[in-house]
């Protein structure tokens, strides 16, 4: 039995690719996080998948940090297990406490990630946590990438995420979102986004299209 497996843990998500658990790691508590077996897939290949996307994960959590956006610590990782143990964050759910100043912070966040062609994969407000700071979590779908289009899928995805759970609050939230993004990504670089965007939902891949906010159509 590996160090990480050993330790009493309790299930608090049951999810389709990981479970989530609470623990404690050397007396601190601790989120562990397990990428779920696949029973369709040949028993050593799903291995190799799910080991290499729990080293992914570690690594871009750490990575994350340099680009200036507060993620968990990671504490432990467990190849054999396909498990990371990192640090608990506690606070509130952004996407129960959603405002303006928040939207603000977290395009900043979105923009230092693509600054260094970090996408998230899942930028969601579910995935931000408010405490002492704000926090991103679960990078279990990022990935490196200098691809326009990678990064408006990310800001296609928050827009959505607006549309529909904060509908009456969308233009001040998503303008305020462009507005943390521009800042660290430029006027140029959140036009060419935003154009990729339009792009994308021109295609019919996502919900139907949604405008921008008024300050940022000149970017169109």
């Amino acid at each position: 039995m590996t160090i990480a497996a050993s330790r009493k843990k309790t299930l608090i998500k049951k999810g389709a690719e990981a479970n989530i658990y609470i623990t404690n790691w050397y007396e601190k508590k601790a989120i562990t996080k397990v990428r779920a077996v696949k029973p369709y897939r040949h028993k050593s290949l799903d291995t190799e998948i799910r080991s290499r996307r729990t080293f992914r994960e570690a690594h871009m959590l750490s990575v994350a940090k340099t680009a200036g956006v507060f993620s968990p610590f990671v504490y432990f990782v467990d190849p054999a297990a396909c498990e990371i143990v990192m640090e608990f964050i506690s606070g509130k759910n952004a996407k129960d406490i959603m405002n303006a100043g928040l939207s603000r912070q977290m395009g900043k966040y979105a923009g230092f990630l693509h600054s260094k062609n970090i996408v998230h994969g899942d930028l969601t407000t579910s995935n931000f946590i408010v405490g002492n700071r704000l926090v991103l979590v679960d990078f279990g779908l990022s990935f490196y990438s200098e691809r326009l289009e990678d990064k408006a899928v990310d800001v296609r995805l928050i827009k959505e995420i607006y549309s529909s759970a904060h509908f009456a609050l969308f233009e001040s939230l998503f303008e305020n979102f462009l507005s943390g993004y521009s800042d660290i990504m430029g006027e140029r670089g959140t036009r060419k986004v935003l154009e990729k965007v339009s792009d994308i939902e021109g295609r019919g891949r996502y919900a139907p299209h949604v405008d921008e906010p008024k300050k940022f159509e000149h970017m169109l």
